[in-house]
This record gives C-alpha cells, structure tokens and sequence, in this order.
C-alpha cells in the first residue's frame, strides 16, 4: 500500500442504508460500462463530473467546495472512490463503490496525518493495474469538472506518465441517454409533481395577482409532494431569464413557465406560456400552430427516425400556415431546435437541430418544444418530455394538459 493510502480513511460502500438507486441498478450500469470499455479499447474510466458521480457511483457532491474527487471504474477489478472524509461518510450512506477511500480536507494546513489528495489518487490507479493502461475521461460536452482543478489534473498525469488518457464521452452519453425501467420511474414521479405545480400557477395567474407568490404557491406543492430535495435546483420563469419578482402581473405581461424542480438528480424541463390579458387574434392563431406541430411530433416520434427528421416535421408543421417560420427557426434570434435529450442534466444529447442524421433510439428521454413567433415575439413553445417505446413513445408530462397557450384575464 503507498504512502499516501495508508494515511487515507477507507469505508465500506456497497450496502448501504439509504442507497440513492436500488443495487442492482447500480451493479447493471458498472456491468454496461466495463463492457463498453472492452468495445472502445479503455481499461478504466475515470469520474470527475458530479452527475457522472451520481449515475455511477450513486451519490453525489453534497455542496461545492475545492477538494478533489475521483471516481475510478475499471473494466476488470474494484470499482473505487477517493473524496474528502466527509463524502466518504455520505457514499457509505448512500452510494456504491468497492473502495471508498477519504482523506481530511484540511490538508492546507498542511497535516502530516493527511493523505495528498492528487498522489492519494495516483496511488489508486497504480494499485487497481492501470499505471501504464488506457484510461477514459470526460473530455467532451457538457463534462464539466468538479473534481480536479485544472493545477491538479496536470499534477496526475505528472504522477501517472506511462497511462494514457482519451476522451470517453461519448462512451458516458450512450449509457446516459438510455433510461433504465428505474430511471423512468423517477422522472414519471417528476413530471407528475412539477405539472401538479405549474397547473396551480396556470389557474391563479391573473391581472393583480403576485408574481411571486404564485412561484411559492407552485413550490409548496412540490416540497410537500417531496420532490425539492434541497434548495440548490433548477427553476426558469417568467420570460425564461428572471426569477418570480415581487411585483403584480398586469395586462400586457406573459409567463413562460420552463424547467423545473430536481427529484433524484433527474432535471424537469417543462414549457408553457401564459398571457395576462388577450394578446390578440395573431397570437391565439399562432400559438394554435405550435400546438398542432407539438401533437404531429408526438405521432412522429419512434426508434430509427432521426433528430433532423424530427426538426423538420416540427417546424415544417407550422410553416405550411406560416412560412416565415423556416426564416426564424434559422435566424439568430430566435430558437433553432425543437427538442434535446433530457435526464440529470437539463439539456443533454441528442439536440433536435435541421439536417442532424442522429438516430433517436427506444430508452431515450426526449423533451420537444416546437415555436411559433408573431412579430418579434414568441406565440407559443409548448415542452413536452417523452419516453421512446419500441413502438413509438409515452408522454410523461400528460397531467399538464392543453399545450395551447393560455390566457388569463
């Protein structure tokens, strides 16, 4: 055991009394990795984003703070962690790994009984047999980092000089983009619970009423449904870039209702417009549009279309009554998809952009938001998140209703 392990502090974490997912859950994503390093030439892939730790390890960064984090998989041996003392006790509680290694995160100071985080981990990675291997890391989209600074990840690979790093992205998005039966059953939960809360937004929005208290309205019903897991989550409203305000609505104001609460890591990333006051006859026409373009995607959509096929019904729908739409669908104003994938990140792979030859795949969880456009304005981008069958897909935000617009006087 090297120097930096025998300061470290070491739990067991593979039963744990409060796991995140059920066990074989985990085990069954750990099985589809190894095996996918066997197909793409890896020996091992190592962890450094947050919702990666959660889908692989079960647990994931109870706050944000500087100390390092590293998950390690190997195709053949212990899967193991490294994180600070304080994680260590929250994977144990919560997570998997064969090896769950902590350190005191006070190594600052410095310590002398304190493992050096970055050597602690390279040491890992020698004793699993993977010194001198082929190691995946996320290199690609949406892989943000939260456990090596930059100065420490060049200070590994300076610990490690014989392994060899590539980019395992794509390995991660196709094991991410294909929801298992339990993954479904918590973004069923989700968006059942977030619609119940936009629902009560939709029926009290009215001249006169508090913006914010309709906000606290919606939330109330979430946390008593026990969906908001903690006050750090994801919510965009009123016109898609500010909070509720503390103000009353008037005629004239509009509400885009967009996203929504977390429940499990899993993001809810529902759309819908709500007018105070008539908007007009050019509205309710267009906004009809972006409805009936929403219900023809709902009847497109199955294994083996392509994301640029969907793109193209979308918005093909609505321009056969409004041609001006091909224009604003490409222009650099206005929306220029109609949908992505969905899951513990907001927006995930794939994207439903023009000409994209992607092949949407039965698992996948698609959110659509087909737009319409008066003037210079949004009518109406109804979101929807579906769950492709074998057959074609299930709608998991039916409970909202109407994908019309709605107008509140």
């Amino acid at each position: 055991m090297g120097s930096e392990l025998k300061k470290a502090y070491h739990r067991e974490a593979l039963n744990p009394p409060y796991p995140y997912m059920p066990k074989t859950e985990w085990e069954s994503r750990i099985k589809k990795a190894r095996e996918l390093m066997g197909k793409n030439g890896m020996d091992a892939l190592i962890i450094l984003n947050n919702q990666d730790r959660l889908y692989f390890f079960g647990s994931g960064k109870p706050y944000r703070y500087v100390y390092p984090n590293i998950g390690i998989i190997p195709r053949e041996g212990p899967t193991a962690i490294i994180s600070g003392s304080e994680d260590a006790d929250v994977i144990a509680m919560e997570g998997y790994a064969h090896r769950n290694i902590g350190f005191r995160g006070d190594t600052m100071a410095p310590t002398p009984s304190a493992a050096e985080p970055v050597k602690l981990a390279a040491e890992v990675v020698e004793e699993l047999g993977l010194a001198n291997k082929t190691i995946g890391m996320e290199f690609g989209r949406f892989m943000w980092w939260e456990g090596f600074t930059m100065n420490e990840w060049e200070r590994f690979k300076k610990e490690l000089p014989k392994a060899r790093f590539v980019d395992a992205t794509d390995l991660i998005w196709d094991m991410r983009m294909i929801k298992s039966d339990w993954e479904i059953g918590i973004m069923r939960r989700l968006y059942q619970v977030t619609s119940k809360g936009y629902f009560q937004i939709i029926q009290n929005a009215r001249p006169g009423v508090n913006e914010r208290q309709l906000f606290y309205d919606a939330l109330k019903i979430w946390i008593d449904e026990g969906i908001v897991e903690s006050t750090n989550y994801l919510f965009s409203v009123i016109n898609a870039v500010q909070p509720f305000r503390d103000r009353l609505l008037k005629e004239g104001d509009w509400i885009l209702l967009d996203g929504g609460p977390m429940y499990k890591g899993y993001t809810a990333d529902i759309q819908r417009i709500i007018h105070i006051g008539d908007p007009g006859k050019k509205a309710w026409e267009m906004g009809s549009l972006a409805a009936r373009a929403q219900d023809a995607v709902e009847g497109f959509l199955k294994p083996g279309v392509t994301a640029g096929a969907i793109w193209q019904k979308g918005i093909g729908t609505v321009a056969e009554f409004a041609p001006e739409t091909w224009h604003k669908a490409r222009s650099r104003k206005f929306p220029s998809w109609v949908g992505h994938g969905e899951g513990l990140n907001l927006h995930e792979p794939p994207y439903l952009v023009e000409n994209s030859d992607f092949v949407i795949k039965e698992g996948m969880t698609l959110a659509v938001e087909i737009p319409s456009f008066f003037g210079n304005r949004l009518a109406n981008m109804p979101e929807d998140v579906f769950w492709i069958t074998k057959d074609g897909c299930e709608k998991l935000t039916k409970d909202l209703g109407s994908n019309g617009i709605y107008v509140k006087t």
